[in-house]
């Protein structure tokens, strides 16, 4: 899952190994790869976007689940 800009940048770098998912999913950055056409650096690289978007994610909702908790629980 990625970004729809980053998503963009991708398909527009090697469209022959990235495509959207189709749908709305695909409009939200989920992205197929062609595993027989990506190499060993584009898919590495690809995964480890991904990866640090979701880590990124994450951690932004754990702080605003802190926050929205310290506000119940003065």
């Amino acid at each position: 899952m990625l970004t729809p800009e980053i998503q963009a940048g991708f398909l527009a770098d090697s469209p022959e190994i990235f495509l959207p998912v189709a749908g709305g999913w695909g409009r939200s950055g989920a992205t197929h790869i062609r595993l027989r056409e990506a190499g060993k650096d584009v898919l590495t690289g690809a995964l480890h976007t991904a990866y640090k978007l979701r880590v990124e994610k994450n951690a932004g909702s754990e702080k605003a689940a802190v926050k929205k908790s310290a506000k119940k629980n003065p």
